[in-house]
């Protein structure tokens, strides 16, 4: 019965703290998120400008603009 009661009261101490600190945990999880979109974006940049040729990246476009057009 102790045990139960000592865990049952651990367990709303942490849940006390986890919803004070909810405010920091969501900044930081969409801190973070924004850091790898952004951090892909620029791996994205660098393949199309540096490792594509001219025209398979002519291709790219004009493939990108059809499906655009086709909506």
């Amino acid at each position: 019965m102790i045990k139960k009661g000592l865990f049952y009261s651990i367990l709303l101490v942490a849940l006390i703290g986890l919803i004070i600190n909810l405010d920091a945990i969501l900044f930081s999880l969409v801190r973070m998120v924004i850091s790898l979109a952004i951090l892909a974006g620029i791996a994205y940049l660098v393949y199309f400008f540096f490792f594509l040729t001219e025209d398979q990246r002519k291709y790219k476009k004009a493939r990108w603009r059809y499906k655009w057009r086709n909506r």
